[in-house]
């Protein structure tokens, strides 16, 4: 008897980690979901399809429906892994960010994650599947420059936590450190703040987190070095937070 391939849905899977994601899933014959903001005429024909791609703007209040109304018109009737992938940033101090930048970030960051998951609930828990979350280990760390974007992620290791402790479906937070990806410019650093050549690729990224999923842990840290800043930051914050302190101000 022939199984069914597993359904993966994906957000932010037009650009960086999420396409990377999108791509490794499509070698191993899943059935995607793609969810992202951009139209599908910009996207690469041969792996987002009309059937397979569902443009939907997570910042947005009606980001779930859209998704529920997609999943409904293709015929899904669960999903096996649900991806919270989507992410934005912003680069610079609360006080120079405008209100706007800080409502995306909460929105798509956060709010997005949390209403798809809702929207999806019953669907991966009919699949015996796992609600998986794209979380930072900026998340236990001190980051000036970055505060709501690193809060946003604590807030999503937070949901993820608690979901779990719910019961009903299996939940995954996954915390990859510094990705090459294009969202670095987006958010306005330059190559004199931060030298992101030298950061892992998003294919190598994508890597390690699908065989994270593939795993049991509730919380995996990516990299021998992220799980070292992870324990700097849960042990050592204050002294950190003294260090950046003052590096920031020079």
């Amino acid at each position: 008897m022939t199984r069914d391939p597993r359904t993966v849905l994906i957000t932010g899977a037009t650009d960086g980690i999420g396409l990377a994601l999108a791509r490794h899933y499509a070698d191993q014959g899943a059935r995607l979901i793609l969810v992202g903001r951009r139209p599908i005429s910009s996207l690469d024909g041969e792996l987002f399809v009309p059937e397979m791609y569902c443009q939907a703007d997570l910042s947005k209040p009606d980001c779930a429906f859209l998704v529920e109304a997609f999943l409904q018109e293709q015929g899904i009737d669960k999903i096996d892994v649900l991806i919270q992938n989507a992410g934005t940033g912003y680069y610079g101090s609360v006080a120079s960010q405008a209100s706007s930048h800080i409502r995306d970030l909460v929105a798509v960051n956060l709010m997005g994650p949390v209403r798809l998951t809702r929207a999806c609930y019953s669907l991966v828990r009919k699949a015996a599947g796992k609600v998986v979350l794209i979380g930072s280990v900026v998340s236990t760390l001190p980051c000036p420059d970055y505060a709501v974007y690193a809060a946003t992620k604590a807030a999503l290791e937070s949901f993820g936590r608690n979901l779990q402790s719910e019961g009903g479906v299996r939940v995954q937070v996954i915390l990859p450190g510094a990705t090459r990806t294009g969202l670095h410019e987006k958010i306005g650093l330059t190559r004199e703040v931060i030298d992101w050549e030298s950061f892992p690729s998003a294919e190598q990224v994508a890597r390690q987190i699908a065989k994270a999923i593939e795993g049991s842990q509730r919380v995996r840290i990516l990299g021998m070095g992220n799980r070292f800043y992870r324990i700097l930051g849960r042990w050592f914050g204050g002294l950190l937070e003294g260090v950046m302190k003052r590096s920031a101000s020079v």
